[in-house]
């Protein structure tokens, strides 16, 4: 998942990211601000470390037609399950500051964990908002207030307050992937004369 989202900032070729990622699409945000951290400007991540050891077994297939490729579940919970941790000692690599929100003690994601984040990565601000794992779904108004007022930025589309630049409109280019609970979205600045990047969903 992170090279189908790198294949896409370079296909779009979209720079200065504000990358915003909540649950598998945090850990993907993770990797690719690891990979690329030329590219990302701001790293936002919602409730999700990288991968760490557990036993999350492997669910059974539904019956019937499935909206998606059955296959990529397996391989997914392989790599969330990774006893290895090799992903965290890359976090040190990411050099966007970092906005970590965690969902508290209803949340299912060990928040000690979110604690070690914030520690490795060299820039890196936690907050915590106690609404589960689905904090942007449970306290959404706590949550975009928080994730702007650390952008800096005012409510009327992302308009920054004191960061602009000149030649550079703050407004809505947008990449989006993912869906419901475990959804990403990229969201980069607008240069002058250019247009949006289209939406998506998968």
């Amino acid at each position: 998942m992170r090279d189908d989202v790198l294949g896409v900032l370079v296909a779009l070729d979209l720079q200065d990211l504000v990358l915003v990622g909540h649950s598998m699409g945090g850990t993907v945000a993770y990797l690719v601000a690891q990979a690329q951290p030329g590219r990302i400007a701001r790293l936002v991540v919602e409730d999700a470390p990288p991968p760490f050891p557990r036993e999350r077994p492997v669910p059974a297939r539904p019956a019937g037609e499935l909206p998606f490729d059955w296959v990529v579940v397996p391989a997914i919970v392989e790599e969330v399950n990774d006893p290895s941790l090799r992903w965290w000692k890359h976090l040190p690599e990411i050099t966007a500051p970092t906005l970590l929100v965690g969902g508290g003690p209803t949340s299912h994601v060990p928040q000690d964990l979110l604690v070690d984040v914030a520690r490795a990565v060299p820039d890196c601000t936690l907050v915590t908002l106690p609404a589960g794992h689905d904090v942007h779904e449970s306290q959404p108004d706590a949550f975009v207030e928080t994730v702007l007022n650390w952008l800096g930025t005012d409510r009327a589309g992302f308009a920054p307050v004191s960061r602009s630049r000149p030649g550079t409109s703050y407004g809505t280019r947008i990449a989006a992937a993912g869906s419901g609970r475990t959804g990403w979205a990229v969201l980069a600045p607008v240069r002058s004369g250019r247009g949006e990047a289209s939406t998506g969903s998968s």
